[in-house]
């Protein structure tokens, strides 16, 4: 299931750098993933509710987009990270249409991504030793 991220290119060998910064630590990336998962599930809503708004400065939005993308770029999602370029090159253009088109699949990446991931751990956690079978908080 891990190989498929990678053969999908959904993730960058960037996971694996940070797979192996918690090697002595079994929930640390699954933690540092919750917090990615948090924050980002946060700053799309805010850009959707941004892009809704009929006076929405597309300029105001690159900030934004930055963030969540060196935060998906930690990681190693690349797939959001290239739609957030297209969101990016979107605003610079002042292109509403293309800045919308590009958060929704920004959206539609992440979701697959969460959901991947999400059920990755899971499979992990029945699988694995008793200390990394239950959830960490």
């Amino acid at each position: 299931m891990r190989q498929s991220f990678f053969d999908d290119g959904i993730l960058s060998e960037q996971f694996v750098q940070v797979e192996q910064l918690g090697d002595h630590d079994p929930h640390f990336l699954e933690r540092l993933l919750t917090v990615y998962f948090r924050e980002s599930t946060q700053s799309i809503a805010a850009l959707e509710n941004a892009l809704e708004l009929p006076s929405c400065n597309l300029r105001t939005l690159e900030r934004p987009l930055h963030k969540l993308k060196g935060a998906s770029a930690s990681i190693g999602a690349i797939k959001v990270t290239r739609e957030i370029d297209l969101a990016i090159h979107a605003c610079r253009d002042y292109d509403v249409a293309g800045a919308r088109a590009a958060v929704e699949r920004i959206n539609n990446e992440y979701v697959i991504l969460r959901r991947g991931l999400q059920d990755y751990f899971q499979l992990m956690r029945r699988a694995g030793p008793p200390e990394i079978a239950v959830r960490p908080r």
